[in-house]
């Protein structure tokens, strides 16, 4: 089976279950970007009353689609991801109907619509803004990693300094994206093309991730230099207070603890 041919059976299983009110490609093949790396992201919707009961039998669904080698929920919510034998990556996630109008018509290719659904999407054109919450808790979560650095390199837990300057690069690369203004942000497989070419230069010319002190010292100070300039601007623009007893508390700790000063 090729993806064009999962696409078809995709189709087919969802429009013989009467649930399904409508079904669209979303992702890449929503967008219309799609290349011979992209998986297949399906968005489906049924009414509330049936999501439960859809959940439930998705295990059912997905076997009459392909077999899979692997066929599991994502997060315990009405999403999940499946691999079939060929490795062609499928992912569905449920909606309602109330869910309709909060997606834009750009970002969807309807697979079909027996409900009438497709003209509730929104009009193409409007860029996503940042998320508060979001920019919120990934500044908090920086800070926090960035404050067991005196810990690891204290017990000379080289490894898992190197996890955590990884943690600290994604972190980053979450923030970078809350700073894209187009209706998608897409998958996390792809940045080309989304992030801007500096932006882009400055994830590659980070410092290398390795299981030694100097590593983990660099990667995090870099990795800070790049972020808090930003998660500081985008709390302003969100209208957000900036964690100030936090970020203080953060800079006398490493101070003391290791010398290290944040610009």
């Amino acid at each position: 089976m090729d993806p064009d041919g999962l696409i078809s059976r995709i189709r087919q299983v969802l429009h013989d279950d009467p649930r399904v009110l409508a079904a669209w490609l979303s992702g890449s093949r929503g967008r219309g970007t799609a290349d011979r790396h992209s998986d297949t992201d399906v968005w489906v919707v049924v009414s509330a009353d049936d999501v439960p009961g859809f959940v439930e039998d998705w295990p059912a669904t997905c076997g009459r689609i392909s077999p899979t080698v692997l066929c599991q929920q994502v997060g315990g919510g009405p999403v999940f991801t499946a691999i079939t034998p060929q490795w062609l990556r499928f992912d569905v996630a449920v909606g309602t109907p109330e869910d309709v109008a909060g997606r834009s018509r750009a970002t969807l290719a309807p697979l079909f619509d027996r409900a009438g659904l497709n003209e509730r999407l929104r009009p193409a054109g409007r860029p996503l803004p940042p998320d508060p919450g979001r920019v919120s808790a990934l500044t908090t979560e920086f800070l926090r990693v960035l404050g067991l650095l005196p810990v690891v390199l204290g017990r000379h837990e080289y490894v898992v300094a190197a996890s955590g300057a990884g943690l600290l690069r994604q972190l980053l690369i979450q923030l970078l994206l809350e700073d894209v203004a187009v209706e998608d942000r897409g998958g996390a497989l792809r940045l080309a093309g989304l992030l801007p070419p500096g932006r882009l230069r400055m994830l590659a010319a980070l410092p290398p991730v390795e299981a030694t002190r100097a590593s983990a010292v660099a990667v995090h100070l870099e990795c800070a230099r790049a972020f808090l300039p930003l998660a500081r601007d985008l709390h302003d623009r969100c209208g957000l207070t900036w964690p100030a007893d936090l970020d203080d508390a953060l800079r006398r700790h490493l101070r003391a603890e290791l010398g290290l000063e944040l610009t």
